[in-house]
């Protein structure tokens, strides 16, 4: 009687025991046309192509300048401008704002040239980080329970002003 063949030790006459390996042009031809390359070539590049670092780096300084000018008027309309109506500095704020806003979006188009969904999310990254540092620091300045549920909303509220700010912006830069 003779030994039984393993699985393993069966031999193609094509392949050398790989049927999977073929040698065939045409198949690897039509494989290698239908083999998309991947559109994220870095770890990180998954807002639309671009890694989180280049985001934080157009974004930091508008933003930054955002926060301390409205942070500063807040102080300043409690400590020192007490007598003053408050919608003068809510004026001040939000113009503040748009103009950062408007500023960051034309930086991202102009000098980083960012395409569309880039420089909205962008924008929106930005105006939800300003609002999420507003939101803890209002936290800790006032300390009223509406300060927890402003905690949800600022942020939110700052991100959708950024989007629709960028988005006019981009706007009227693509009709000229």
């Amino acid at each position: 009687m003779t030994d039984p063949v393993h699985k393993r030790d069966i031999r193609y006459s094509s392949d050398d025991g790989h049927p999977w390996e073929e040698d065939n042009k045409a198949g690897q031809a039509i494989y290698a046309a239908t083999k998309k390359e991947p559109t994220v070539r870095m770890p990180g590049e998954f807002l639309y192509g671009k890694p989180l670092k280049w985001y934080f780096d157009i974004i930091v300084w508008p933003m930054f300048i955002l926060l301390i000018v409205e942070i500063g008027v807040r102080v300043m309309q409690a400590k020192y401008f007490t007598t003053v109506k408050p919608e003068i500095f809510e004026y001040v704020i939000n113009f503040a704002r748009a103009f950062l806003l408007s500023y960051l979006t034309i930086v991202a188009i102009k000098q980083s040239s960012a395409g569309k969904k880039q420089t909205l999310t962008a924008v929106t990254i930005g105006g939800i980080l300003v609002g999420l540092v507003l939101a803890v620091f209002q936290l800790f300045w006032y300390f009223e329970l509406w300060t927890f549920f402003n905690l949800l909303g600022q942020p939110l509220l700052l991100g959708l002003e950024g989007l629709v700010i960028s988005w006019l912006i981009i706007t009227i830069l693509r009709k000229k």
